[in-house]
């Protein structure tokens, strides 16, 4: 499958939310990064038929998926960043309904529903109402129905939100592993779910498309400009009116920042590998916050 993404804008009222956004997607992971507001959930919302662009188009294959419709939605997989749940349906019940909505059939969903179930970790709570579900377990289950009809496109905002550091690890690994004949695109304000996993990283910045590159050409822009710098506290201050300042650690008096400079900052800095966290810090100037987008 091929995604294009051609001159996509979206206005509401008096906000420009998408400006002019062109790209390309081909099977594998994305990841979409920026800070709150710059436009991700928007834009995912666009590509997952829920929102209208106010101009420009996206097209499957080379066909506007404005005039594929349906055939388009048959497509899709996609996980909202807030999913709607009855708290009285059981895992497994919900699954069929949303089965349902999707116009599959009774027996191709059951077989489906099963091993989706399996595959999230949630087999033995299926018949367990989502009222007592954890957040982290409604989650799981909302990446589940996301896959039910096997898309070639598949959308997830925040889908890691909720979920503890080993499920978050299960899940990457999840999606490198389905990834190969489909295109993954998420939305995260976790910088290492994507870290060793994306094909490409998209940098949205106040609704424009800042940068689109694999991991490895973009981390390498910061080789040198990287520094693990020791300084007394007093002087934290200092530091940040000089430089982006990342992660900081307090070890006595002391503290240990993680700073991006051009050139060696003052004090005991030593060159470190550039992480995608720093990445982020170099484009936006400040470390992501989980929550929206």
């Amino acid at each position: 499958m091929r995604l294009t993404i051609e001159q996509v804008s979206r206005r509401f009222k008096r906000r420009q939310a998408l400006e002019a956004i062109d790209c390309e997607l081909t099977p594998g992971i994305y990841g979409l990064i920026g800070p709150n507001g710059a436009g991700k959930t928007t834009l995912m919302r666009i590509l997952a038929d829920v929102l209208r662009p106010s101009s420009g188009q996206v097209a499957a294959n080379g066909t506007p998926t404005a005039t594929l419709g349906e055939r388009y939605r048959d497509l899709l997989g996609y996980l909202p960043q807030e999913l709607g749940f009855y708290s009285y349906f059981t895992g497994e019940r919900f699954m069929r309904y949303m089965a349902y909505l999707k116009g599959m059939s009774g027996a191709q969903a059951e077989g489906r529903i099963t091993a989706l179930l399996r595959l999230v970790h949630l087999e033995d709570q299926r018949s367990r109402k989502i009222g007592h579900y954890s957040g982290g377990m409604k989650r799981r289950l909302g990446i589940a129905q996301a896959l039910l009809n096997d898309p070639q496109l598949l959308i997830l905002d925040e889908p890691t939100a909720g979920l503890d550091p080993k499920e978050r690890i299960r899940l990457r690994n999840l999606l490198s592993d389905i990834s190969g004949e489909r295109i993954v695109l998420l939305s995260t304000h976790i910088i290492t779910d994507i870290e060793y996993i994306a094909k490409e990283v998209l940098l949205l910045k106040e609704g424009r498309l800042a940068r689109q590159d694999t991991p490895e050409r973009i981390l390498s822009e910061l080789t040198g400009k990287v520094w693990e710098v020791e300084t007394p506290a007093e002087r934290l201050g200092e530091l940040e009116r000089a430089h982006l300042v990342g992660n900081v650690q307090r070890r006595g008096s002391d503290v240990r920042a993680r700073v991006i400079a051009e050139a060696r900052p003052a004090g005991n800095a030593m060159p470190a590998e550039p992480r995608l966290e720093d990445i982020y810090l170099y484009y936006f100037g400040d470390l992501p916050e989980e929550g929206g987008s």
